[in-house]
């Protein structure tokens, strides 16, 4: 239970950082494939683990509302601090989950490269379509109207059919669209109990149920049934989003080269600490 709730508070923390995937996060603690036949059983009319499912879903979904709620400010302080070695640590963590990533998922079968570079593609042109950090936060929340929900909960099906595929970030498509930052502040107000932000919580809440849902019934049937190429494009994901989060446009001097190689290092040791508990 433990386990399963810290699970949940890392998959939680990596989808409010844009460039990182809760799917990811997933491959890295194990908790891909149950999540997957989790959330896809859990409908069934005979479904005899059905109990079990909801237990495992509620501890997994507990973790990612505390991960989202205590470390949406936390993630805001060291991106402000320490940004370059955060996304190095990140890019290590990200980095040595692949051969992990082969070794669980593919199994008997051989990499496609054909199906791992179609997956690289999709990070480097949701990461070209990406604006950019803008430096602002929502003061004002928008007026509770029919537009806003419907597109809260259009927007959300979106981000929760995202947090299931590795390598794809639900808040890096937030930045596309236009939207993190209002995502991420009725997030992180969301303790004020204020009625303009809970109420378009809930519709996020339940678009991001939905998205998940339709996400895992769609990614069950394709590792079912063509498992080689799907886990190839899920590889092509995941190698691409840890080269896109090492930051290009900065100057690199001495000691942030030694720093960066040291939190990246610090990710790697993490992943591999973490493969040998599991």
């Amino acid at each position: 239970m433990i386990k399963n709730i810290i699970g949940g508070m890392a998959i939680g923390i990596a989808n409010i950082i844009p460039g990182v995937s809760g799917g990811t996060i997933m491959v890295i603690l194990g908790l891909f494939d149950k999540m997957i036949e989790s959330v896809s059983r859990i409908f069934k009319i005979n479904n005899p683990q059905r109990k079990n499912d909801i237990l495992f879903l509620l501890q997994i979904l507990l973790g990612a509302i505390i991960g989202l709620i205590t470390f949406a400010k936390v993630i805001d302080w060291l991106f402000g601090h320490y940004p370059i070695h955060t996304l190095f640590w990140f890019a290590g963590l990200i980095a040595l989950s692949i051969p992990s990533l082969i070794k669980k998922e593919l199994k008997e079968h051989r990499v496609s490269w054909v199906f791992v570079s179609i997956g690289m593609l999709v990070v480097f042109v949701m990461t070209y379509l990406n604006p950019g950090e803008k430096a602002y936060q929502i003061d004002v929340f928008p007026e509770i109207t029919l537009f806003l929900i419907i597109k809260l909960l259009l927007i959300s099906i979106v981000v929760g059919g995202t947090m299931l595929l590795p390598g794809v970030s639900g808040s890096m498509f937030l930045l596309i669209v236009g939207e993190y930052y209002l995502f991420k502040s009725y997030v992180a107000e969301v303790l004020s109990f204020d009625w303009n932000i809970l109420i378009p919580l809930i519709f996020v809440g339940i678009g991001v149920m939905l998205g998940i849902i339709l996400s895992a019934k769609l990614v069950q049937y394709y590792l079912r049934e063509h498992r080689r190429n799907t886990v190839s494009i899920i590889l092509g994901l995941i190698i691409a989003s840890a080269i896109v989060l090492i930051p290009k446009d900065i100057q690199y001097d001495v000691t942030l080269m030694i720093t960066s190689a040291l939190a990246f290092l610090f990710g790697a040791i993490v992943i591999l600490s973490v493969e040998k508990f599991s």
